[in-house]
């Protein structure tokens, strides 16, 4: 009954360091083919609710013993920052949502790797690339409501990415060690 949930922002390499270990099962939630079928606007509130009860069901999935140890390439935090970041929900609405799950103990054996650092490189990724630009905005509101969890109790590290083997390596040991 653990998840191993890695955070942060855009071109963190979360993904990366997600899909190069070899130690926990992935479960990556495929927004973009949801977002893109059900046709969202960016701003509509209903994501974040899609969002919010995809993690609410996860979690409790986890809670109940369902599922084994795994890591999950971004959670409730991506949820919350991206609510913020895209106005479908206010700064005080997103702490709600945290302290809801912290209520419920959601987060009891599970970890979060917020993950900074990154490329700088151009790419062509997803709908979101033109979001790209804002990643100060968003690394802000990751590294705050971190902070946030991090006050009510949660598990959450900092690990940097500097896009190297050293990385890949301490990565590796975080999950090892979960």
């Amino acid at each position: 009954m653990s998840l191993l949930i890695i955070e942060g922002p855009r071109r963190s390499g979360k993904s990366h360091l997600s899909q190069i270990q070899e130690i926990l099962p992935v479960f990556k939630f495929d927004f973009n083919t949801n977002f893109s079928l059900w046709n969202f606007g960016k701003q509509e509130d209903r994501i974040h609710w899609l969002g919010l009860g995809k993690e609410i069901m996860l979690h409790e999935l986890d809670q109940s013993g369902y599922l084994p140890k795994l890591l999950v390439d971004r959670g409730i935090l991506t949820n919350t920052v991206w609510g913020v970041f895209q106005k479908r929900i206010t700064i005080q609405e997103a702490r709600k949502d945290l302290e809801n799950f912290v209520q419920r103990g959601f987060f009891k054996g599970a970890k979060i790797v917020l993950v900074s650092g990154g490329s700088l490189n151009e790419r062509s990724k997803d709908i979101w690339d033109e979001d790209d630009k804002r990643v100060p905005e968003e690394t802000y509101l990751f590294h705050m409501f971190s902070d946030i969890l991090k006050d009510l109790g949660v598990d959450v590290i900092n690990f940097t990415n500097d896009m190297d083997e050293s990385s890949v390596a301490r990565f590796k040991t975080i999950v090892k060690e979960f």
